[in-house]
């Protein structure tokens, strides 16, 4: 499983910087929309729409976030946190927010916060340039896990599929496309020769499906980043480029 891939590689880098050993308490709090993402120019996004929350982590004063459609607070060391029981969605989120603020601290990521207000157009504008920039050898993408900016752009540039787990977005059209459901995933991954899927599948439990579907595969958001940063995933967020971006300019200074 990545997720157990990704919890031992933060064993080993815990125990590297004596982190399991001293009692510092992780904060998790679940964050408003408003919080969140601040008020955007659309409304559709799925935190507005009641399906998922932002759930944030603070270690040693950074903090990392997680999406999740289920959730709660929750304080504890970072053993606690690496023996955290990851068979559901809320304790996954903790597990992840966590992950992401602890490798925050450690200067192997920046904080993963996740944008807000005009930066969610920002985003889009600036994944119409990522996506060309892929330079991918098929025609054929599916959008797993339903972005509505993203499959905006996906659908200028490519033939899209989607599948979401939302039962309210199940059936619906959207720019063109019915969404489906999980049970068409691997349908539309044959089908696919790429697939762009929400970092949030570290949280679902539906990453290792995607996975093993072999494709040319994309994680977008801020939520997979530090386990995309320790096992080596693609990865789409325009707030941590940017910040990566900001971090290397200061450091050239």
């Amino acid at each position: 499983m990545i997720l157990e891939q990704a919890r031992k590689q933060l064993q080993d880098m815990a125990g590297k910087h004596h982190l399991d050993d001293q009692e510092v308490t992780i904060t998790c709090k679940t964050l408003t929309p408003e919080e969140a993402i601040g008020n955007p120019l659309h409304d559709d996004y799925p935190i507005q729409l009641g399906k998922e929350r932002v759930i944030e982590a603070n270690f040693m004063g950074k903090k990392g976030q997680a999406f999740s459609d289920s959730y709660f607070n929750y304080k504890g060391s970072v053993k606690d946190i690496l023996s955290l029981n990851l068979e559901t969605n809320a304790r996954r989120a903790i597990f992840i927010s966590s992950l992401n603020a602890i490798m925050a601290y450690l200067k192997n990521i920046p904080e993963t916060l996740h944008c807000k207000d005009d930066d969610l157009m920002r985003c889009a504008d600036h994944f119409l340039d990522f996506v060309k920039d892929q330079s991918l050898k098929t025609n054929n993408v599916l959008l797993v896990g339903l972005q509505p900016r993203l499959l905006e752009i996906l659908t200028l540039l490519k033939n899209v599929r989607v599948c979401d787990l939302n039962p309210d977005n199940i059936g619906k059209l959207k720019c063109g496309i019915v969404i489906d459901g999980p049970e068409r995933f691997s349908d539309n991954a044959k089908w696919a020769g790429a697939i762009f899927a929400t970092g949030s599948t570290i949280v679902n439990g539906t990453i290792d499906e995607i996975i093993n579907a072999d494709r040319n595969t994309v994680f977008y958001g801020v939520t997979i980043t530090g386990v995309a940063s320790l096992l080596g995933l693609k990865q789409y967020c325009y707030i941590t480029e940017t910040m990566n971006l900001n971090i290397c300019q200061a450091h050239q200074r």
